[in-house]
């Protein structure tokens, strides 16, 4: 099998040659052992595509992140400031509200698409993305990883402070999250014209150590569902959720979602238990734990653990959140190793 019919085995039920491996993204680490900021990487001609697909290459990912490190940049073209000159480090996304009481109403749903493409730092994107595309072509699916409407809402007025508002103005943040939906709609289509294969909406603000199961139901599984429903034009359609969140199951199948990238908090067992067989995995080797403290003995070890749990169901290893930039490169490849070892 190629890599993408390895992919397409798993997303149809069926057993591949052997478990594929992706990233969620990577793009820290990138750009902290190419010693450039996300500023200068998404500044280079080519956004920084050839640096992206030779690492990717090195480790043998069976996907390849179109846009890393900056799923919640794309903010920028809304209000929010971004911080992008800071190595090896995400890209840090701040408030766009100093009133949210007053602003959130007064957002204008219309201009959303021409807003993004007015954007610098957005077209920055559009164009590692094409670039990526340009080099790998069908060797690979491209996986867009930008933030979800639920984050990309909390974001935008402050984690702590819109967790609070849930409570206080439930109304008040549905607004917020329709226009955040759209955002995330319309910039996972512009990814689509550029290349890009795989949505995935990242919720780490929906993550089950953060909200109640019945605020994540009420809020952020509608608003995938949307997103969801909005995108056809996509092949698949893959979510994120941090944290200890196996109780998100029924939701991500309910938004439609066909593989929940997941985090090693998640038992894998229990989960795979859940879904019966309706919702594909992605993960959940610890990124904090073997794949950066570890050795690669380690991470082999754990990576053989988690392909056996599957025993032969839908699974992408990989991390089960984003790669650390200061990982070893030898303990990341063990990632690809144990995939091929266990075939």
């Amino acid at each position: 099998m190629n890599k993408k019919e390895r992919i397409d085995a798993v997303l149809a039920g069926q057993k591949p040659d052997r478990t594929p491996f992706a990233l969620v993204d990577g793009g820290a680490w990138v750009a902290l052992h190419n010693n450039l900021s996300y500023r200068q990487l998404y500044g280079l001609e080519d956004g920084g595509a050839s640096r992206i697909v030779e690492f990717t290459n090195e480790i043998d990912t069976d996907l390849i992140s179109a846009v890393s490190g900056v799923f919640t940049a794309c903010l920028n073209a809304f209000g929010c400031p971004i911080n992008i000159d800071k190595t090896g480090f995400p890209v840090d996304t701040g408030a766009a509200f100093k009133d949210p009481e007053s602003e959130i109403p007064a957002l204008d749903k219309s201009s959303i698409r021409e807003k993004l493409l007015a954007n610098e730092f957005v077209n920055q994107m559009l164009n590692q993305c094409r670039n990526v595309k340009a080099l790998v072509g069908d060797e690979k699916y491209l996986i867009g990883d930008i933030a979800a409407p639920f984050t990309m809402a909390s974001v935008m007025v402050g984690a702590q402070d819109f967790i609070m508002l849930l409570v206080e103005d439930p109304d008040l943040c549905e607004q917020l999250i329709d226009f955040t939906t759209q955002i995330c709609i319309e910039m996972f289509r512009l990814l689509h014209e550029n290349g890009c294969d795989i949505a995935l909406p990242a919720e780490p603000v929906g993550s089950g150590s953060m909200i109640s199961q019945s605020m994540f139901e009420e809020f952020a599984v509608p608003a995938l569902k949307k997103v969801r429903e909005a995108l056809p034009e996509y092949k698949y359609f893959f979510t994120h959720v941090c944290g200890a969140s196996g109780n998100r199951v029924s939701g991500l199948i309910e938004a439609g979602a066909q593989v929940f990238s997941c985090d090693y908090m998640v038992d894998l067992e229990k989960a795979y238990a859940d879904a019966d067989g309706k919702l594909m995995f992605m993960g959940n080797v610890n990124p904090a734990g073997s794949i950066l403290s570890g050795t690669p003995e380690q991470v082999y070890e754990e990576a053989c653990r988690v392909i056996r749990y599957a025993d032969g169901r839908g699974l992408i290893l990989g991390t089960g959140c984003d790669l650390a930039s200061e990982a070893p490169l030898e303990n990341v490849k063990m990632l690809a190793k144990a995939c091929k070892d266990l075939a």
